[in-house]
């Protein structure tokens, strides 16, 4: 039981007294039994009123919050993420050698009059016959929201990326860069190879997060920190996680469920991709913070996919379209109870050296330096690089330090710690409603005016190109100089194969010339929908190689099997996929067999 009576009774006499003192000074009594039944008339009728009046605003808001929270605990993770500071049970003298982290007769505060012991002196209770009374006294905490900001903090370095339109038309990019070969990545870890970064940068909507000078340093030292890649990599771990680019060899081919994605709207492929990612359980979203050793030791780490789902729960209560500071969504992920561990024994972690830099100290393994690092990197590599939160970063520098042995020798912790503030933009918003809301992708503003002359040329005839008009021309032409393109067949029909719609690049030419389009123009899309869809895969088919043309002949034309099975070759036949046992059972019938 937790009543008032019942917390008094395990208390010493010396914690009942000092009870007492606070309660009612004049009364002045020896016997345990004398102090509960003075504790409790003192906090009969009016006394329990005149008691919380006592209390600092801080003690009022703790008695509030444990009186409407459903344990009737103090909960001093949430409290401080949502005050900014906790509740004082105890005092601290200033210059004390020594000091109790339990309230004693010589430091203890107001607070006690209220709370007790019920068996883990980390999260004291209101007793519930005080709860009863104090739930007409105390108002019920004002709904706890995420706190938005107008816009992220200008300051020195700061980026800002809109992510939509990026995603929208890198996703493209990318699945034709991967048919082509040039999406390299290594199987296991999932990180592109050496070789095919130049040009997974290229098709990134100005490249990836920072420039290739910060994230590569020329003759690094080996005390110097790169960044490295980050879209880069949560680009081809999620193409390859939802099952649309797999490795060939030392080339990447696009799969099946590949070749069938270019033929839905971007933003719908990116939703699945999002589902398929946050499902995972080959890739860890932690194991990308460097610094932090250990990661690989058995039972050092928790389960990949109840982080994620805490996280994107998290998010998903957030308002769309509002700016949030990082650490103000962190504090609201406490402060709501959206709590998640990241290692759930933080000795096999450590910094620098196994043994002096362990996590497992006192301090070390706090929230800011586990689950803050993680989300950094959930955020910004992940659902920032898939265009669903727009992004304001800088680089990481000092941004967050971490007072932590080891960390001298460390310009920061993770390559995510610049991040400062993001938003849930309009395709985020179709992403995490699960496309139950529908989604109209955005059409930026026009950078450039252009002419486009019957030639099949286009010219930039005045402002520069953005990084997504560039991408948006390289799509369809060839850059012949500065300024000057000239449409291509081969592009055209690459960019219908890929899902493109030559209506769409007929707008995104007519929003940026004052003169309607030549007929050739025109004409050459038209020609380009005609060509690029003029080829239909049906489906997929298994070689057969029989022993002579005689066999082959045979075969093909029974009557049983002509209608999925055609020849391929004087010896070759070529059978649909989905008919393969039929053909087998056809072909024994026969008298023949299949090896």
């Amino acid at each position: 039981m937790t009543t008032l009576h019942d917390l008094l009774w395990n208390l010493t006499a010396d914690d009942l007294r000092y009870r007492l003192k606070f309660l009612n000074p004049g009364l002045k009594q020896t016997r345990k039994a004398d102090l509960v039944d003075g504790i409790k008339a003192a906090l009969a009728g009016p006394g329990l009123a005149a008691a919380l009046d006592a209390l600092d605003e801080t003690g009022r808001l703790a008695v509030m919050e444990a009186v409407h929270e459903s344990s009737h605990r103090h909960l001093p993770t949430r409290f401080i993420a949502k005050y900014g500071r906790d509740a004082e049970f105890h005092l601290i003298e200033a210059n004390a050698r020594t000091f109790s982290s339990y309230p004693t007769p010589a430091n203890a505060t107001r607070l006690n009059v209220f709370f007790y012991s019920a068996g883990d002196r980390d999260s004291p209770v209101i007793p519930t016959d005080l709860v009863e009374r104090l739930q007409t006294l105390v108002p019920v905490p004002t709904p706890y929201r995420v706190p938005c900001i107008s816009e992220p903090v200008a300051e020195d370095g700061l980026l800002i990326r809109l992510t939509e339109s990026e995603a929208l038309t890198e996703f493209g990019a990318l699945l034709r860069l991967a048919a082509a070969g040039g999406l390299a990545f290594g199987p296991k870890t999932g990180i592109p190879a050496k070789n095919a970064i130049t040009g997974i940068e290229a098709s990134l909507v100005g490249g990836d997060w920072f420039p290739p000078e910060l994230m590569r340093l020329e003759d690094a030292k080996p005390w110097e920190q790169e960044i490295g890649s980050i879209k880069s990599v949560g680009w081809t771990r999620m193409l390859q996680v939802a099952g649309l680019v797999a490795m060939s060899g030392s080339k990447s081919v696009l799969t099946p469920q590949g070749r069938r994605a270019v033929e839905k709207p971007a933003w719908e492929a990116i939703a699945g991709i999002w589902r398929k990612w946050s499902t995972n359980k080959e890739y860890d979203e932690f194991s990308r913070i460097d610094v932090i050793k250990g990661k690989t030791v058995k039972g050092a780490l928790t389960a990949r996919v109840p982080r994620r789902s805490v996280a994107l729960a998290a998010l998903t209560d957030c308002p769309a379209g509002e700016w949030m500071t990082f650490e103000g969504f962190s504090n609201y992920m406490r402060a709501k109870d959206f709590m998640f561990e990241v290692s759930t024994d933080p000795w096999k972690l450590y910094i620098a050296d196994r043994q002096y830099g362990s996590l497992g100290y006192s301090g070390c393994a706090a929230w800011e330096t586990l689950q803050d690092r993680y989300l950094l990197c959930w955020i910004m590599e992940y659902a920032a690089t898939l265009g669903i939160v727009d992004i304001a970063y800088k680089k990481p520098g000092q941004a967050r330090p971490v007072d932590s042995w080891g960390m001298d020798d460390y310009s920061w912790l993770s390559r995510y710690d610049g991040l400062q503030a993001f938003r849930i933009n309009p395709l985020g918003a179709y992403i995490l409603s699960l496309g139950e809301t529908p989604f109209q992708p955005s059409h930026p503003a026009p950078q450039v005016r252009l002419k486009v002359l019957s030639n099949r040329t286009i010219h930039v005839v005045s402002g520069d190109l953005s990084a997504t008009e560039r991408l948006q021309l390289e799509t369809w032409a060839e850059r012949e100089g500065d300024g000057v393109f000239r449409l291509d067949d081969f592009r055209a029909i690459e960019a219908i194969e890929t899902g493109q719609e030559p209506e769409g690049f007929a707008r995104f030419l007519e929003e940026r010339d004052d003169q309607p389009l030549p007929e050739t123009i025109t004409a050459f899309l038209e020609q380009a929908r005609f060509n690029g869809k003029a080829v239909r895969q049906s489906g997929y088919a298994i070689l057969f190689e029989c022993g002579n043309s005689f066999i082959a002949e045979e075969i093909s034309q029974c009557k049983e099997v002509r209608a999925f099975c055609y020849r391929a070759g004087e010896t070759t036949l070529a059978v649909r996929e989905e008919s393969l046992n039929k053909f087998r059972k056809q072909v024994r019938s026969l008298g023949l067999g299949i090896r």
